[in-house]
């Protein structure tokens, strides 16, 4: 299912009159001023945010896990152009959404920023309400 639905928004083409994609889980709370702080130093990459590192010594963190999932515009054409090569080349089917986003990337070579203060949730390494560094 959410291949297809990256699938609609490849089609729609929209993605390309903004610097970043956000797929945004319908219960998270965003506040956009300081997803725009965050983000501000990447304008023009070709890069994803990695935004939980949960378990440094695992071999699939750091990667992009929970509610809020930041693409820049390189990153989202290079998966328009070959988001074929992951449903096609990956063993994606028994994947989530985040963790396939994440190898996808990766296997396309998109480039990763670092950002674990971006996202606050009980999901990854818990969330503190009064951090007004979290978007």
């Amino acid at each position: 299912l959410f291949m297809a639905v990256w699938d609609k928004l490849i089609a729609h083409n929209r993605f390309r009159s903004f610097d970043f994609t956000l797929k945004v889980d319908p219960d998270a709370v965003l506040i956009p001023w300081r997803i725009r702080d965050h983000m501000r130093p990447h304008v023009g990459c070709n890069a994803y945010v990695v935004n939980c590192n949960k378990f440094p010594g695992s071999p699939n963190f750091p990667m992009m896990f929970g509610a809020v999932e930041v693409f820049t515009l390189g990153a989202m054409r290079a998966y328009a152009s070959g988001s074929w090569k992951c449903g096609t080349q990956l063993p994606w089917k028994a994947w989530g959404e985040d963790f396939f986003m994440t190898h996808c990337l990766d296997y396309l070579g998109v480039g990763r920023i670092a950002d674990f203060g971006i996202v606050g949730d009980n999901v990854c390494t818990g969330a503190n309400c009064a951090d007004n560094y979290k978007a």
